[in-house]
């Protein structure tokens, strides 16, 4: 708020005077001559800067930014200026008294910050922190017949519509996290969704509340990715990038990971060049299907991700980084972590 304020400063000392040619102008004759003149110079100074900066090698660098809002700041004022000194006008030919023009003219400067402040002031707001309450709630969702017990933890994307287009509520986005306690009245009321959206490819540099010692077991995996905190992502921990919990029947497939049933891709796949590799393991998915991994080149490894169906309607999807010999081991191991993982927010039947 204190940036705004400055910002607020910094535009009314920079606006004033333009605005204040404009008012002062006695005639509509007055106000047409020095329109013509100031606002044909700042025309000509945008159309300069609009071709200076549409070349290839263009680099606007610090001062250019600045050099183009001081621009912006005098050409509102100006602007502003010329409207309220041709409204004022407008309403003298009418009879307004004198006094009140002046009055007009002088609240109307208030347009010049408003303009630039207003926005600004509405985006702080939106992203102003929920309350306490909402950051400490527990939301009960369902997806398909699962039933889990959320907390506000950044990592979650909560779906309710067909597709990530629609009702999409980001816990790491304040606005958002905030606009999803207001739907689920702090988590007392239950939420049926068609997709929760796990971001764990994401680390950070701090760790979540659930990764506090001690962390539970069924959370360390995940702790021990999450607080690897690297650029690159350490592919090293058996933990994958992201998880889809999906209603299969209530989704748009394509979407949140996008197929029912990876093996029963790998059946239906018509080798090509180029096509993904479909790897089998050992493993049997709850479908008593082998978990299967669809597969893309990625440098000198694989990027890799599985879809099937999962428990009580739910259907899973996760994906993950493997070297090329290691996929369906490190896939199976991975399995196990994202099911024991998951089954902490899992609320019994």
């Amino acid at each position: 708020m204190k940036d705004i304020i400055r910002g607020a400063q910094w535009v009314v000392v920079l606006g004033l005077f333009p605005y204040a040619i404009a008012v002062l102008m006695p005639t509509w004759r007055w106000l047409l001559g020095v329109t013509l003149i100031i606002g044909g110079a700042l025309s000509a100074l945008w159309i300069q800067q609009w071709i200076v900066s549409s070349a290839p090698d263009y680099h606007e660098g610090v001062g250019g930014a600045l050099g183009v809002a001081f621009a912006f700041v005098v050409t509102l004022g100006f602007a502003t200026g010329v409207i309220v000194r041709a409204f004022t006008m407008m309403l003298a030919a009418k009879g307004l008294p004198l006094r009140h023009g002046f009055t007009i003219c002088v609240v109307g400067f208030a347009i010049v910050p408003a303009v630039l402040v207003v926005p600004a002031a509405w985006q702080e707001w939106e992203r102003r922190a929920p309350s306490k309450a909402c950051l400490n709630a527990t939301f009960n969702i369902k997806v398909a017949d699962a039933n889990f017990s959320i907390p506000a933890t950044p990592v979650f994307n909560v779906y309710l519509g067909k597709s990530s287009k629609q009702d999409a509520y980001y816990f790491g986005l304040n606005s958002s996290l905030r606009a999803f306690c207001s739907l689920s009245d702090t988590g007392r009321q239950p939420i049926k969704a068609t997709n929760i959206w796990l971001r764990f490819g994401q680390y950070r540099e701090t760790a979540p509340a659930i990764c506090t010692d001690p962390a539970p077991d069924w959370a360390k995996a995940y702790c021990a990715a999450d607080g690897s905190a690297k650029p690159t992502q350490d592919d090293s921990v058996d933990f994958p990038l992201d998880v889809n919990v999906f209603a299969s029947d209530e989704v748009t497939m394509g979407e949140f990971g996008g197929s029912r049933s990876t093996y029963d891709d790998s059946l239906r796949a018509i080798p090509r060049s180029n096509a993904s590799v479909f790897i089998k393991s050992e493993t049997l998915t709850p479908d008593q299907r082998p978990l299967t991994f669809e597969c893309n080149e990625n440098g000198i490894g694989y990027w890799c991700k599985t879809s099937y169906p999962w428990r009580d309607g739910a259907s899973l999807n996760y994906s993950f980084r493997s070297r090329r010999d290691d996929v369906a081991a490190r896939g199976s191991r991975l399995d196990a972590e994202t099911r024991k993982f998951l089954s902490g927010f899992k609320v019994p039947r």
